[in-house]
């Protein structure tokens, strides 16, 4: 990757935005860079790079990653040029190059600072993984015919059915679908149970549970259209629920998977008529 990528006429511009940060953050460094930006090595140019992702590591300057940036995207874009020839599917180079410096601006801290060379190369890594991961989108997102021949023009393949990420496939409706099936038997047979269960009450029992749960009453207001107190009311409700509790757990630990409806509301009976709860 050459950083010969600014222009000669805004070398001049970059050299002095390079020496006003230089001296601002009290790097020697940038200021001699800048001093000699138009006939530097490419040693130079790589020390100054380093140098320049070296202090945005360290300070989330973002000064330091513009003029990390202007110094080296086209340097880049041509390395990723590069790479892309290998690729037989499209791949825009563009979003390729956006994603490249949004991992650079992202993982700073990965980066070691060790060698002039060493922000180059830990490019060079950046930008073999970022193609590779595009081109193999573009496999994915890429059908063609079953009729198209080795020897026909690439030019002349249009892709016949691009690949939706948001959209659901085959498999996971029929697995959504069965879940929500057994969602639903899971939960009629709760209430089966507890329909049993409630009617092994007493009615007193069968009344208060309906005032406080169905209707919604206050503890007052149920207590009073029982004429009782409310402590007897909550002591009667605190009784129902546990009744229930109790008979559905029985039922529930007695092989609830292996009795149908018919099953399961004669053991309910049996058990309220032993449990003399009716």
């Amino acid at each position: 990757m050459s950083f010969a990528s600014i222009k000669h006429e805004q070398l001049p511009g970059f050299a002095e935005r390079l020496r006003e940060f230089g001296r601002s953050t009290g790097e020697v460094g940038l200021v001699d860079a800048a001093e000699s930006l138009a006939d530097a090595t490419g040693r130079d140019r790589d020390q100054l790079s380093t140098d320049l992702m070296r202090i945005y590591r360290d300070s989330a300057s973002n000064e330091a990653f513009t003029l990390l940036y202007e110094l080296n995207n086209e340097g880049v874009l041509r390395l990723i040029f590069h790479h892309l020839r290998r690729s037989y599917y499209a791949v825009d180079a563009a979003d390729v190059l956006q994603e490249v410096f949004f991992n650079i601006y992202r993982y700073p801290f990965k980066f070691k600072p060790d060698r002039p060379s060493a922000f180059r190369n830990w490019t060079h890594s950046i930008i073999r993984n970022t193609v590779l991961k595009h081109s193999r989108r573009a496999q994915r997102n890429h059908a063609v015919s079953l009729s198209s021949s080795p020897e026909r023009d690439q030019r002349d393949e249009l892709p016949l059915e691009l690949e939706d990420p948001g959209a659901a496939s085959p498999l996971d409706t029929t697995a959504e679908r069965e879940a929500h099936e057994d969602l639903i038997g899971a939960w009629m047979l709760y209430l089966h149970y507890y329909l049993h269960a409630y009617r092994c009450l007493t009615p007193r029992e069968k009344r208060a549970l309906y005032l406080v749960e169905v209707d919604g009453l206050p503890y007052k207001e149920a207590a009073a259209t029982l004429e009782v107190r409310v402590e007897n009311l909550k002591m009667m409700i605190f009784r129902a629920r546990r009744k229930i509790h109790t008979i559905m757990k029985r039922q529930f630990t007695t092989g609830q998977n292996t009795l149908d409806r018919r099953a399961v509301a004669g053991a309910a009976s049996e058990q309220c008529a032993s449990e003399g709860l009716s």
